[in-house]
């Protein structure tokens, strides 16, 4: 199963990449990008797994800061009225049989603590074997306080999502979506393969879009306060969508077209949207 989705995926970036002589494909990203998902897509076939989810709550009416390094799983960030961060760690082991997935379950090591104004999640545990590590999946459910303004997440397979987060969000998946709803703030969001989702939301300062091969959507309910809007998708198409009063100067370059030059208003806000192989809509 998991050399069929392999295979999909390399046809469905070598036929979008063939309608243009403009962009060529980097082979080493495109078998780096088929290596990672082969060691990391775990054939459920004959295997079992265990589960088992553990809960941190943390003082955090202090904390400016959440930093997150996940390996394999998705995140799920949202805001609460309570000044304690909760954290719920949901882990699962798939291996040969029951007794072994929950061997991996019981030596699978991660770290959530509070550290000077931050707090602390890594689930990259170094010390299992890489065969072993690769069936461990941690999914996160996060909740924050409204001081905690600050997001950090580098996460190697799996989405990450937050809602009603406001503040900087810094964001890299290698492997997986990106979405953001109900915020405001400053946003770098990148990554290798997968879609970017930004809806009902603000901007501010400088922020940028980024996927290798995947799409972008990003609907602004304010720009105001935005100084530059940076989109760009290798392989993909663009949506971007912001308030009809705003005051911007926008450079599309759409693969195969000529670069289009749009304004309104002061031209306060500098946007720029790009895609080697895909479409772009902004309005």
């Amino acid at each position: 199963m998991k050399n069929k989705f392999i295979v999909l995926i390399l046809i469905w970036v070598m036929t979008l990449t063939s309608c243009t002589s403009n962009f060529k494909v980097n082979e080493n990203v495109v078998k780096e990008v088929s290596d990672k998902i082969t060691e990391v897509i775990i054939d459920t076939v004959g295997n079992e797994e265990t589960q088992c989810q553990e809960s941190y709550t943390i003082k955090a009416n202090t904390l400016k800061t959440l930093n997150i390094k996940n390996s394999v799983g998705d995140i799920y960030i949202t805001s609460h009225e309570s000044e304690d961060a909760v954290i719920n760690v949901n882990i699962s082991a798939s291996s040969s049989s029951k007794e072994a997935s929950q061997n991996l379950i019981e030596n699978f090591q991660y770290t959530v603590k509070k550290q000077f104004d931050s707090i602390i999640i890594d689930t990259t545990s170094q010390h299992l074997e890489n065969d072993d590590n690769k069936n461990i999946k941690t999914n996160l459910e996060i909740y924050l306080p409204s001081n905690i303004e600050n997001i950090v997440i580098s996460s190697n397979v799996g989405n990450v999502n937050t809602e009603g987060i406001n503040g900087e969000f810094k964001a890299y998946c290698h492997i997986g979506n990106i979405n953001i709803e109900n915020s405001q703030g400053i946003y770098t969001l990148k990554t290798d393969v997968g879609n970017i989702d930004v809806e009902k939301s603000s901007a501010s300062g400088n922020s940028e879009f980024i996927s290798n091969t995947g799409d972008i959507k990003v609907y602004f309910t304010d720009t105001t306060y935005a100084d530059t809007l940076i989109l760009t998708t290798g392989v993909g198409d663009i949506e971007m969508k912001i308030p009809e009063n705003s005051d911007y100067s926008a450079v599309i370059n759409e693969s195969m077209e000529k670069q289009i030059i749009e304004a309104n208003g002061r031209e306060n806000t500098q946007i720029e949207l790009k895609t080697n192989v895909g479409s772009i809509i902004f309005n």
